[in-house]
C-alpha cells in the first residue's frame, strides 16, 4: 500500500491521484517494478482548480514521457488494427501511432470540474501487487496483476497490465480493468469502422475527436 498515482483506463486514460501506504519495491527488471516506477513518475502530477500555465506544461511533459517511454503505443496500434495494420505503408503506421499518442495524451487530462473535486476531497486508494505471469516461453511478454481498493466507494477494482520486454525495459501495451481490455476495445471499434467505411474514415474520425478534445481544453 502506498501514496501514488496510477493510470486507470477504460476507453481512454483517466488520471487519478492515489493516497495510501508504501509497499516494498519489486526487483529491478521485473514487470511489476516497471508498474511501480510508473506510479512514482505519476506522483508528481499536479491537480487542482488553480493550475498555472507552468503546472499544465509540467503535467503535459509527464504524460508525454509516460506515453512515449512507458507505453508501447506502436505495439498497441499494431495489435488494435490487427489484420488492417499489414495493409498500411511504413509512413501510415508511423502516422497512426503518432495520432494515437496525441489522442491518449490529450484525453488523459483532468477536467476543471474533476480537478476542483479532487482538490476538495482526498480519496484513498489502497493498491495490492499480485505478481507477474509470463505469457510466453521466452518471458518477453507478461501480465502484471494489481488490485485497487477505493475507500470512498468501498469497492475493489482489478487492474492488470500487459507488457512487452524491449531493449529499454518493460513497456505497457494493454490495460485490463475488471476484465475490460483497452486493446480489445480499440480492436473492435477500429475493425468495425474500417470494414464499413475504410481506414481513411477511421483516421478522419480520430482527428476530429482530437480537434474536439483540444477545442474543449
Amino acid at each position: 500500500m502506498r501514496r501514488r498515482s496510477i493510470f486507470i483506463m477504460a476507453y481512454f486514460f483517466i488520471l487519478l491521484p492515489l493516497y495510501g501506504f508504501c509497499a516494498a519495491k519489486a526487483p529491478v527488471g521485473t514487470p511489476t517494478r516497471a508498474i511501480q516506477d510508473l506510479d512514482d513518475r505519476l506522483d508528481d502530477y499536479k491537480t487542482g482548480p488553480n493550475l498555472t500555465e507552468e503546472d499544465k506544461e509540467y503535467n503535459r511533459k509527464i504524460k508525454e514521457d509516460i506515453l512515449k517511454g512507458t507505453f508501447d503505443i506502436l505495439e498497441l496500434s499494431r495489435l488494435a488494427l490487427d489484420k488492417h495494420w499489414y495493409r498500411l505503408t511504413f509512413k501510415e503506421r508511423k502516422d497512426f501511432s503518432s495520432l494515437m499518442i496525441d489522442l491518449l495524451e490529450n484525453k488523459a487530462i483532468l477536467s476543471k470540474e474533476q480537478g476542483q473535486k479532487k482538490a476538495k476531497t482526498e480519496n484513498v486508494y489502497m493498491i495490492r501487487y499480485l505478481g507477474d505471469k509470463y505469457l510466453n516461453d521466452e518471458k518477453s511478454r507478461a501480465l502484471t496483476r494489481t488490485e485497487v481498493y477505493v475507500k470512498s466507494e468501498d469497492i475493489t477494482v482489478r487492474l492488470d497490465y500487459k507488457l512487452r520486454r524491449a531493449d529499454s525495459g518493460w513497456k505497457i501495451y494493454d490495460v485490463i480493468m475488471d476484465g475490460a481490455s483497452l486493446l480489445d476495445n480499440y480492436k473492435y471499434q477500429f475493425d468495425r469502422i474500417i470494414t464499413k467505411d475504410g481506414y481513411d474514415e477511421l483516421v478522419a474520425r480520430m482527428r476530429k475527436k482530437l480537434d474536439e478534445i483540444k477545442g474543449n481544453g
